[in-house]
């Protein structure tokens, strides 16, 4: 929910009522001559007891001026305008912060270091999907987007501000452009106020959806400049973003997605945006920058202050435990391959598969994330596929990462560790078992291999509950009580899961 409080550039004690970490947006109105996306700077304080948040407004164009705020506690704000503009300088008011209601349950947050809850404690287990450029094409599939993301078991998406140019369907132009384009020339001075405006609508509808909207500023499968607007445009770019979006609770920053490709990676400073962002968003949303390979010498510095989370490109699940500690954050396996059909390795994974991946990274202590690259149809016209531009779901596995998360969400993933179970060194990953537990209260175990041996540790003198499940057909394929003490447990299908809860 957004609420709308409008002044006609006058001093106004006037109070608001909205929600604890809902959106307060202040609109004011100014002048429109010149450029004021480059001359006018607009900042409001927003104060309670002691506290102070400065918040950065932004030119929405038409001589509109909006500031964005999402309280973080209940009580009555008072704010004041700060501006260069002496029209837009010097406006004061009140707002009055209640008690959330509905699926506000706040943002995200870390807790026990490598999991994330609402801020209300409500628990949050993270099943992504990928949808790059699903903003820059046509209205009719990014209302198709939504509906589909409306019965889809997603809480979290990864998207692009900018659009995307590539293979398999990407080779059209966006509905709007982010900035004036004359031919084949920008004006980054100049920013398309409808371009952005859509974004906003598109994160909000996502805030009320209960989805997360982990949004990608840069990324290099571009033709159209906006990688290479250069230092300041990019810095003034990313602000932009910071006063247009951070208010809502959902959104988080992703620098990149694969920053270490090479048309990007040393000419994007990195480091400068990662702390500016750190040090001047207001509402603090997570920070995160993806890699392009999936080795570990391809990963940013994740240990750098200002990112709050590890955000991975492979599907090394074997290697998870040794990341959490090393990084000591939430990992996210933001790509580990895609269902789909395409040619490239990365995009055709089986819906066995694809479903087997969650369980892996899961279990592995990690939030993990789903992509479809099958032609899907949303759109008589072009070529779209999930992945890319939204759309439909064709593929076979989001019912089972329903069925994934379901489970996920039955167990207090948050005080559970992960252990991987190598059959013996050299093996393939489907032939290792991963085992997530708290140990004496409840242990999930899967493997891909029928036939497989699982061997475990239970309390001895407890008495535990099994449940043993087919993870692709969904069907429990065992149930019963057992004792503590050793335990084993051979596989009657591929794509097993045990839960064992001690009584």
């Amino acid at each position: 929910m957004v609420i709308f409080f409008t002044i006609a550039c006058k001093p106004d004690e006037q109070l608001e009522t909205i929600e604890q970490w809902a959106v307060f947006e202040l609109g004011l109105e100014g002048t429109s001559e010149g450029n004021p996306y480059m001359d006018i700077t607009l900042d409001v304080t927003f104060s309670k007891e002691g506290d102070q948040f400065f918040v950065p407004g932004f030119y929405d164009g038409d001589g509109q001026y909006k500031v964005r705020f999402s309280p973080p506690s209940q009580g009555e704000w008072s704010y004041e305008t700060s501006s260069n503009e002496k029209n837009l300088d010097g406006k004061s008011g009140k707002l009055r912060a209640t008690a959330p209601s509905g699926n506000n349950n706040g943002p995200l947050e870390t807790i026990n270091t490598f999991y994330l809850q609402y801020a209300d404690g409500t628990p949050y287990f993270g099943v992504g999907t990928t949808a790059y450029q699903w903003t820059s094409v046509k209205q009719s599939i990014q209302e198709q987007t939504l509906s589909t993301l409306a019965d889809a078991p997603f809480n979290k998406i990864r998207m692009c501000v900018f659009p995307k140019s590539y293979q398999y369907g990407n080779e059209t132009e966006p509905w709007a452009y982010p900035y004036h384009r004359e031919g084949e020339e920008n004006d980054f001075t100049q920013p398309n106020f409808e371009f952005f405006q859509n974004f906003d609508n598109r994160v909000e509808q996502l805030m009320d959806m209960g989805i997360q909207a982990d949004v990608i500023l840069f990324h290099p499968y571009d033709r159209w400049g906006y990688s290479e607007m250069g230092k300041e445009m990019n810095e003034r770019y990313v602000r932009y973003m910071m006063a247009r979006i951070s208010a809502y609770r959902n959104v988080w920053w992703s620098l990149a997605n694969e920053w270490d490709i090479p048309s990007i990676k040393e000419t994007i400073d990195w480091e400068g945006i990662g702390t500016m962002l750190q040090q001047d968003d207001p509402h603090q949303r997570f920070r995160g920058i993806h890699n392009w390979y999936g080795s570990e010498d391809h990963f940013y510095d994740h240990t750098r202050p200002w990112i709050t989370h590890t955000s991975t490109q492979t599907s090394q699940f074997y290697n998870a435990q040794r990341w959490r500690e090393m990084y000591k954050q939430p990992l996210l396996f933001d790509e580990m391959r895609y269902e789909g059909d395409v040619a490239s390795g990365w995009g055709n994974l089986s819906g066995e598969e694809m479903t087997s991946y969650f369980w892996m990274a899961g279990l592995s202590g990690g939030y993990p994330t789903h992509g479809d690259t099958f032609q899907n149809d949303s759109d008589e016209e072009t070529e779209v596929r999930w992945w890319a531009k939204g759309g439909t779901l064709p593929g076979e596995s989001p019912s089972r990462i329903a069925y994934f998360r379901e489970q996920m969400e039955a167990v207090p993933a948050h005080e559970m560790v992960p252990t991987l179970i190598a059959v013996e060194d050299g093996k393939q990953l489907d032939e290792n078992i991963y085992l997530f537990s708290k140990p004496g209260e409840i242990y999930m175990a899967y493997t891909a291999s029928k036939d497989k041996t699982i061997n475990l540790k239970l309390d001895e003198g407890k008495s535990y509950s099994l449940k043993a499940l087919d993870t692709w057909s969904m069907q429990t394929i065992d149930k019963k009580s057992i004792e503590g003490g050793e335990f084993s447990f051979v596989t009657q299908t591929q794509y097993t899961v045990l839960i064992i809860k001690s009584d």
